[in-house]
């Protein structure tokens, strides 16, 4: 159902401020409509390889309703992910409604195969939350790069393959209430940045396979990315992104555009970075000191035009 988010953020803030969660900055807020599962509300990872949502199931005041909402998020094969519930359970005399959570994890769509489901956290209780009726799920290893669905409903409605809801006839009465939903341990996503295949050669940079020199390639900074950040030895250049033909880079950025901020120039082997006839670009990948990766595409034409 839809709820009046002007309330729902009035409500919020109050919830936020008794409960003093950290990273409110970073926090997002529930969008409604979130529900079903094939419309789930995005979890945008941040460079932590976390996210943060501030949600509410149902209604804050007022008699209890029928809500159940979902999230998705991009993995990566192997990543352990842990998805933890704080906030539904509030301190005494909050004036806000408790809410004992389910959590559940789900597959890509159109399945939407059940794969983890929790509704009580740890004894003793995770950091965070004031009861183990948190719902926590901990250590989930991604069994394949792609989207996953979560699902946070309220006890004792367990969730079926497909996301939708058992039904429970000893346990009919809804439950309503607000909550913290945290996720950690996915891979943080690529950011992409602007690059120049030999600075100054013109829109198509030409590039002979048989060449032994060497192919300066431009990390070109922005207002979201300081090439200078870049962790030299991290950086792999070629026809795929993976060839670890780096050379060296120069130790002080330089102004290759002329924007103003400083660029770094670093230098790579031709034959070792693998391009053949009818490659159009060149892929840069590597990561900042931090441990954000980032990506970049140039356009290149190789040269002799016929395969020698």
């Amino acid at each position: 159902m839809r709820k009046r988010l002007n309330i729902h953020f009035a409500y919020m803030a109050v919830f936020l401020a008794i409960s003093g969660a950290s990273n409110v900055a970073f926090a997002v807020y529930e969008l409604e409509p979130n529900n079903p599962i094939a419309t789930p509300q995005e979890m945008v990872v941040g460079s932590s390889g976390g996210a943060e949502i501030n949600g509410v199931l149902g209604v804050l005041s007022g008699p209890a309703t029928n809500d159940v909402d979902f999230y998705s998020f991009d993995g990566r094969e192997g990543d352990v992910v842990t998805i933890d519930i704080d906030g539904g359970i509030k301190p005494n005399g909050s004036g806000l409604r408790n809410v004992d959570t389910i959590l559940a994890v789900f597959g890509p769509g159109p399945t939407f195969l059940k794969l983890r489901e929790n509704d009580d956290g740890t004894s003793p209780f995770d950091s965070g939350s004031l009861s183990r009726h948190d719902a926590l799920i901990i250590n989930f290893r991604l069994p394949a790069t792609g989207t996953y669905t979560v699902g946070v409903s309220s006890y004792p409605r367990f969730f079926n393959n497909g996301g939708t809801l058992m039904s429970n006839s000893l346990h009919p009465s809804l439950a309503n209430g607000s909550y913290t939903l945290l996720l950690s341990g996915v891979s943080p996503p690529q950011q992409q940045i602007n690059i120049d295949i030999k600075p100054g050669s013109g829109e198509l940079a030409p590039v002979n396979p048989k060449s032994r020199g060497k192919i300066p390639v431009a990390l070109l900074s922005s207002a979201e990315f300081n090439a200078l950040d870049a962790n030299r030895q991290s950086i792999t250049f070629g026809a795929t992104g993976t060839e670890r033909s780096l050379h060296h880079c120069g130790n002080d950025g330089e102004d290759v555009n002329g924007d103003g901020l400083a660029d770094l120039v670093c230098h790579f082997e031709n034959q070792v970075a693998g391009f053949d006839h009818g490659d159009l670009e060149g892929i840069l990948r590597g990561q900042t000191v931090d441990g954000r990766q980032f990506e970049g595409r140039g356009l290149l034409k190789v040269v002799p035009g016929k395969r020698q």
